[in-house]
């Protein structure tokens, strides 16, 4: 054997380790997180009829300022307003920010509720564009529009919590699919516990679902492939991975077109970052840096229970987007609070939960990729023999799938999501195609995320 061959050998070798030692942590991570999850006793309380647990209370609960940017066209806008209205909630107020030059949404909102400029004060407590007209109702008290010059999603939120007259905001956007109770379940969390700096929720499919007046009344699951893989993604996501960190106070991300902050702790953190592609994330990356700082003592809740949907893609080009921009969103959240990773006093979240979404969310992509080129590759090549190619297959794919098939079981036993077993048995059958192609194929969208560019701070006002 010459020495060129040894020298193969051993970096052929030393590749197949590396690629099997990070599935293995990867897959094996995501085992231990829904372990705790299903043994989590939020779990256990959401097993329980809800619906039918007297109502305590009622009446008394902390109003809520519902804040919705809207920064492009929006064709369902003036339902998703209505819809908010008929939220089973005591009290709160909808502050509706157009944060576009486009007149069309503005124009319908002001056809569907007779809005009219009205010359409420404005406390400028973040710093946000110029708001330039303040419209209200007489249909709807507890309505108001922002027309405001354009800044992107994070300024509309600051512009929405400047008007803000209550102690809790909720950002909810014009895509999100509510149910009747769901701000009813959210907001508890952050009452409940003084320490409690935000909480959000799981982001369940509501393609083929059967929506009534803007809520989801039953939940079915679409014919389209693509929809089957991408629920049971979800599923595994929020049930296993999100709830088994939330256990720890360490959850890196919630879905931002359903959640909710202390007001004042947004504040006294500056608010939304206007240039980030994410603005709830880095918000939510920055609270956890800041209070860890100040040694103050905080939670941020997840509720796992199905509160919040959406319309997933339809086609490979639409959900290749939606990939790139979540990953780009989450590097550059990662990028601007570098400081949380392995910070002094930053716990399980700083420590455990960042560093990993880093590795395997960020990183990971292009790392699967790599590794099913490599060791397919090499099978062909005569470099990598059978046994290495199926220890690769049994780390890469089968422990990916038993999550998977766990998350569909929490779901299916839990939360009963689907009626129909016909549909959990699709969610099973997906998952194992998702990790035998879905997940490889769709790692090309991880383009490398842009550096943000950093914004002058003028004030609270420009």
């Amino acid at each position: 054997m010459t020495l060129a061959a040894i020298d193969v050998g051993f970096f052929v070798a030393s590749l197949e380790w590396l690629f099997i030692g990070y599935f293995l942590l990867l897959h094996g991570g995501h085992t231990i997180l829904a372990a705790v999850s299903v043994n989590s006793p939020r779990l256990r309380m959401e097993s329980v009829a809800v619906k039918m647990l007297p109502r305590l209370s009622t009446g008394y609960e902390i109003p809520v300022s519902i804040i919705v940017p809207v920064t492009g066209p929006t064709d369902d806008l003036v339902q998703f307003v209505k819809t908010l209205f008929h939220l089973d909630y005591p009290a709160f107020e909808v502050i509706v920010v157009i944060d576009s030059d486009d007149k069309v949404a503005l124009s319908h909102l002001q056809s569907a509720f007779e809005l009219v400029i009205f010359p409420n004060a404005y406390w400028r407590q973040l710093r946000a564009r110029r708001v330039r007209n303040v419209y209200r109702t007489p249909m709807l008290p507890a309505l108001q529009v922002l027309e405001k010059k354009p800044g992107g999603p994070g300024d509309a939120i600051n512009a929405g919590v400047n008007a803000a007259r209550y102690p809790i905001i909720c950002i909810a956007h014009a895509d999100a699919i509510l149910r009747r109770d769901s701000l009813r379940r959210l907001i508890p969390d952050i009452v409940q516990d003084a320490s409690t700096i935000a909480a959000g929720t799981a982001e369940f499919v509501a393609n083929g679902s059967f929506i009534v007046n803007g809520f989801l009344e039953r939940c079915r699951l679409s014919g389209n492939p693509l929809i089957w893989v991408q629920t049971g993604a979800n599923l595994r996501e929020d049930l296993c991975i999100r709830q088994g960190w939330a256990r720890h106070n360490a959850t890196p991300a919630f879905s931002d077109r359903f959640c909710a902050f202390r007001k004042d702790v947004v504040v006294q953190a500056g608010g939304c970052e206007r240039d980030a592609c994410d603005p709830v994330l880095e918000l939510l990356a920055r609270l956890r840096r800041l209070s860890s700082t100040s040694d103050a003592r905080y939670r941020v809740a997840f509720v796992p229970a199905p509160l919040l949907w959406r319309l997933a893609p339809t086609t490979p080009a639409a959900i290749c987007r939606k990939v790139a921009s979540e990953r780009r969103a989450l590097a550059n959240a990662m990028r601007t609070n570098r400081k949380l990773l392995f910070g002094h006093g930053t716990g399980l979240a700083g420590y455990l939960a960042y560093p990993f979404d880093k590795l395997t969310r960020v990183a990971g992509p292009w790392v699967e990729l790599l590794a099913t080129i490599f060791f397919f590759a090499g099978f062909a090549l005569g470099l990598i023999s059978l046994q290495h190619l199926i220890a690769f297959l049994l780390f890469a794919v089968v422990l990916g799938v038993l999550v998977s098939w766990l998350a569909i079981l929490i779901d299916a036993f839990v939360f009963r999501t689907y009626q129909s077993a016909g549909n959990y048995v699709l969610l099973v059958i997906a998952a194992i195609f998702e990790h035998t192609g879905f997940r490889q194929v769709f790692a090309l969208c991880a383009a490398p995320s842009p550096r943000p560019r950093p914004t002058k701070r003028r004030g609270i006002e420009e």
